[in-house]
């Protein structure tokens, strides 16, 4: 299967955000401490561009025993519980309002699952193959202590820096390094590039 044919995939594709990269993953993952990091509406809107590139659908069969008891457990947990009281207080009635109209858009009730498609799968795994060949690459620009490129280089990658932590590829006693190496305060760098989705500073604490 190839991703949908829509004249506009392409677009849809070239403008993902960082945090797209990141619910794609956690989505995959089922990665529901990481999706709770995400405000409840960037999270449904990045849910529904996938499904536009056919590359997220509604999971229409039973979930695995193992799946079902991580999310039953994840349902009476502390932190859910939390999260939803926050997102309660959040939310404006506008913003819940967006969120009942893409579920009914996408055919979803609030505790529907969903899964990558095959296309989806197949555009993930490329993906995170990219951004583990751009890991090495700042790495061995950091090694031979080149901070022009190594700047050159996590200024084209930005996008995908957030998706870099929460996956599990980089890691931050070794990015922290490489904004030695540069002679830049990483916070402030991260924390004005528009690029880089705010949950990614919580992976540096």
């Amino acid at each position: 299967m190839n991703i949908s044919n829509k004249s506009n995939s392409d677009e849809i594709i070239s403008n993902l955000t960082s945090i797209d990269f990141v619910v794609l993953a956690a989505m995959h993952d089922t990665d529901l401490k990481t999706m709770i990091k995400i405000n409840a509406l960037e999270l449904v809107k990045s849910c529904e561009k996938f499904f536009d590139l056919e590359i997220m659908q509604k999971m229409n069969h039973e979930p695995s025993p193992e799946l079902k008891m991580k999310i039953q457990n994840w349902l009476v947990s502390i932190e859910y519980k939390q999260y939803t009281q926050n997102t309660n207080q959040t939310l404006s009635v506008d913003d819940k309002e967006s969120i009942r109209r893409i579920y009914s858009k996408l055919g979803l009730k609030p505790h529907d699952l969903s899964e990558l498609t095959q296309a989806g799968e197949v555009f993930l795994e490329k993906k995170i193959n990219e951004i583990k060949n751009k890991w090495k690459i700042l790495i061995e620009y950091n090694k031979s202590n080149n901070p022009i490129k190594l700047k050159e280089e996590i200024d084209k990658c930005s996008k995908i820096i957030p998706i870099m932590f929460t996956i599990g590829i980089a890691n931050t006693k070794l990015f922290s390094e490489m904004f030695k190496t540069m002679n830049l305060s990483m916070y402030d760098y991260l924390s004005k590039n528009k690029n880089i989705h705010p949950i990614f500073l919580d992976y540096l604490k």
